[in-house]
């Protein structure tokens, strides 16, 4: 084989390679590190923005990934146990009269913004993370056997709490509190399967 034709393959290998890792990454899943400058590029195009921006972005992205995938299986483990135990419409006997009114509102505007897609198909997506404890707390008897105590539960969305808003609010994390966001994931997924 002459070396073009190597050159040639390896350049052709090395480009499928890539557009495998790509796919994966399009796909949610974390192949290269997280401090590949071109990663968050492949995600979202922001040539336009400052190196320190992007750099700070890539710092972001962990802790907003944990809260993402956290906050939305509390959603799952809440709407599927409560329609378990009270059936489909488990939202009207679960909920308080002022989570309602709170949601009712933001459905409510949501309506008069048409332009722009909807939270989600039920009133668990328009709920602030702290109404997912209370949903819990206030609905105990159908939760009691998958949490240790309602403690358990009410401390760790209040600790974790104060950490999701400040990344809900675009601003970086210590490491120290990124530590413990993953270590209140894994006790979550250890305890709710």
């Amino acid at each position: 084989m002459s070396d073009v034709s190597s050159l040639r393959e390896w350049l052709f290998k090395g480009l499928t390679v890539e557009a495998a890792l790509n796919d994966l990454e399009s796909d949610g899943i974390a192949v290269r590190a997280s401090t590949d400058p071109h990663a968050l590029q492949r995600v979202m195009p922001l040539e336009d923005f400052s190196a320190d921006l992007r750099a700070s972005a890539m710092k972001a992205l962990p802790a907003y990934l944990a809260f993402h995938v956290f906050e939305n299986s509390a959603r799952e483990v809440v709407s599927e146990r409560l329609a378990e135990k009270l059936g489909p419409e488990w939202w009207d006997q679960a909920a308080s009269i002022k989570l309602k009114g709170k949601v009712e509102g933001r459905q409510k505007s949501e309506g008069r913004d048409r332009w722009h897609m909807r939270r989600g198909a039920t009133e668990i997506y328009y709920t602030d993370f702290g109404d997912l404890a209370s949903l819990i707390q206030n609905n105990w008897e159908h939760f009691e056997d998958l949490f240790p105590d309602i403690n358990w539960v009410v401390s760790r969305f209040d600790e974790l709490e104060k950490s999701r808003n400040i990344v809900a609010h675009n601003n970086l994390l210590e490491a120290h509190e990124v530590g413990r966001i993953t270590l209140y994931l894994r006790d979550w997924v250890r305890q709710v399967g």
